[in-house]
């Protein structure tokens, strides 16, 4: 089975990772995935390109692959991919955002090489004439929740036969709470047997910020030994963070490391007793929330996008409305029971090996190819 991804990207952002982290599972199963990405990084190193190398894979550099729709280099990338097709077969196109669909689409339909989608959006495609046109030019899509496959078949019409619901997936390996990475705690100076609440979020006023600090200013209050580890950066980063911390009297409380990367940001995410995630980002899959269950940690989630799909209620977490007021409640019920604290992160755990593993979402993957291609012979 051989299948070529597409991503119209070279930075390492939104699906970059979990798209590439998909090839890798895939070739573990012997399906022969290749994986093409934008070879044009501008100034910086292109980190896509070199992480795929990294994780034994040559990127096909092939295509222009522009985030963006551009009329004159999507015309272009049409023409040689048609041309690579012909040159390389391939069972099936894999496309993972908006601007490679749109370029594999018509080679892939002249071609009559079946096309897949992965979607990214955890409540759906956004609603629009032109993601419906996409999505009718999918054979399947991979959706990232049951929210999102509902309302892209309310939305955009597409047929429940061609959809498939496959959880984002995280490495288990790599977040494992057995691993020896660097102490979060030691570099940030925070006392031994501190309760750490931990966020992982771009500091942006739509994150709801204001929410979480509230929660900790009422938190702190009321516990001695709380401390919070704000991990992130962003353009509002004095507005959302550092000022509220201030005139809330939590300098001493709240620590920012700013955005990690590696082995540090696996340390940190060791560091917390319990993740706090209020609103899907960039990333509509809420990736980090599973990161953080995968590293043994209860989640706190507000109940917005798909994040309720993700963490099961009084089992791995807490899904609350995001308030203020509800957040402190449940923050407060784990530092004051840290047994049950201690409970849940074990069935996160649990939960991120059984569901969310990049074995099980390529298995879920593989299993879609081979009923396509059935189809197809």
């Amino acid at each position: 089975m051989n299948v070529l991804h597409l991503l119209s990207n070279s930075k390492w952002t939104g699906p970059a990772e979990p798209a590439l982290n998909l090839c890798v599972a895939l070739r573990r199963l012997g399906v022969a995935a290749d994986f093409a990405c934008s070879p044009d990084a501008g100034k910086s190193i292109n980190k896509v390109a070199e992480t795929a190398r990294d994780r034994g894979i040559e990127p096909i550099l092939s295509f222009s692959l522009s985030k963006h729709l551009n009329p004159v280099s999507n015309l272009l990338d049409r023409a040689r991919l048609a041309r690579f097709l012909r040159a390389h077969p391939y069972d099936l196109i894999h496309c993972h955002l908006d601007n490679d669909h749109r370029i594999a689409a018509g080679a892939a339909r002249k071609l009559g090489v079946p096309l897949v989608r992965s979607s990214y959006h955890g409540s759906g495609f956004p609603a629009s004439g032109a993601n419906t046109r996409l999505l009718a030019g999918a054979g399947h899509v991979f959706e990232p929740s049951r929210i999102a496959a509902e309302h892209d078949t309310r939305v955009h019409g597409l047929e429940p036969s061609r959809q498939t619901i496959v959880p984002g997936a995280v490495d288990i390996e790599r977040f494992d709470p057995a691993r020896e990475v660097p102490d979060g705690r030691r570099w940030l100076s925070i006392p031994p047997g501190a309760f750490v609440v931990g966020i992982v979020a771009r500091m942006q006023t739509h994150r709801h910020y204001e929410d979480f600090f509230e929660a900790i200013r009422m938190l702190a209050a009321r516990r001695p030994n709380v401390h919070v580890i704000v991990v992130g950066r962003g353009t509002r980063q004095e507005q959302v963070g550092r000022e509220p911390v201030r005139r809330l009297g939590l300098e001493d409380r709240v620590h920012f490391p700013g955005y990690l990367e590696g082995e540090n940001y696996v340390g940190m995410l060791k560091a917390f007793d319990v993740k706090v995630y209020l609103t899907p980002g960039s990333d509509g899959t809420c990736r980090a929330v599973r990161e953080c269950m995968a590293m043994r940690k209860p989640a706190v989630v507000a109940n917005r996008g798909m994040l309720r799909e993700i963490v099961n209620h009084d089992l791995d977490g807490i899904v609350c409305d995001g308030s203020g007021e509800a957040l402190f409640r449940a923050l407060d019920r784990l530092a004051g029971d840290r047994r049950l604290a201690h409970g849940m992160g074990m069935a996160a755990r649990e939960t991120a090996v059984t569901h969310y593993s990049l074995e099980a979402q390529a298995a879920a993957v593989k299993a879609v190819y081979e009923r396509i291609l059935a189809g197809v012979r």
